[in-house]
């Protein structure tokens, strides 16, 4: 387990106000194009744009140019840098199909590791105007406001239960509670978990540079991680253990517990 010194703290407290730039920087670049970007369908039958790849050779070349000791990846391009300890995830778009059909939910994602134990955090939703940050020990923000994720023993008809759509596909969706919703970005359902607009959501075949952020940001507003079948996950196995194979929770730790022993995949007699 990664020992968070004040050492540490202090390190990555200065990187997040030099990605926090980085990405603000990328996020106006975004605006920008987002409606001129031009698709094209990957081998797996998902978009990709010139936006995209444009966004993750910037935010990969600033990075290389800030911490040229680290290991950059991300979702378009190898990895990259001196396989040491630190290992930064860029997502460029996440959330490609909704910028292609013009739905302004979408987010530029940026993540750390160090020695494998995900440590910072940053999501940008342009057209939302937010960014949601958070450093390993120092709490999770919102446009520099402390925000925390909504935790009660039991959930509301109204309660809006996020589910992506490879988990919905998989899930008896009876079995889950409130009201379903598929953002199509794994971003944006973390980060609105993490301040309470989402009291849950629901993950299956996303990547590491999908959730590498995001793991940061939820965990620090006060979620964990357990999966359908019952193993309760760390942060740290949640992006490590990618693409993510079986139903995953992300929530606070009493509707963490609810779903667990209630939501069933589909077809199941248990």
């Amino acid at each position: 387990m990664l020992e968070i010194t004040d050492t540490l703290t202090n390190e990555l407290l200065r990187d997040m106000e030099s990605v926090l730039g980085l990405v603000a920087e990328a996020g106006r670049i975004a605006l920008e194009r987002a409606e001129t970007a031009t698709p094209e369908e990957k081998s797996n039958a998902t978009y990709v744009t010139d936006l995209d790849k444009d966004l993750e050779k910037l935010l990969r070349a600033e990075l290389a140019v800030r911490f040229p000791q680290d290991t950059l990846t991300g979702e378009e391009y190898a990895d990259t840098g001196s396989g040491g300890p630190r290992l930064w995830s860029i997502d460029p778009i996440d959330g490609t199909g909704n910028l292609v059909h013009q739905l302004p939910l979408w987010a530029i994602s940026v993540g750390l590791a160090y020695q494998g134990e995900p440590v910072l955090g940053v999501i940008a939703i342009p057209q939302l105007g937010e960014t949601y940050s958070a450093v390993i020990g120092q709490g999770a923000y919102l446009n520099g406001k402390r925000i925390y994720a909504k935790d009660s023993a039991s959930f509301h008809p109204q309660d809006n239960v996020g589910v992506d759509s490879n988990a919905a596909r998989a899930i008896d969706n009876q079995t889950l509670p409130g009201r379903l919703r598929t953002m199509g970005s794994a971003c944006c359902e973390l980060a609105f978990t993490s301040c309470g607009r989402f009291v849950s959501t629901t993950f299956k075949g996303e990547l590491r540079h999908d959730v590498m952020a995001g793991a940061v940001i939820t965990s620090e507003a006060g979620c964990v991680f357990g999966r359908i079948d019952g193993r309760v996950l760390s942060t740290r196995e949640f992006v490590e253990e990618t693409p993510i194979q079986v139903p995953t929770f992300v929530a606070p730790p009493k509707r963490l517990k609810w779903l667990m022993e209630n939501v069933k995949l589909r077809g199941s007699n248990l």
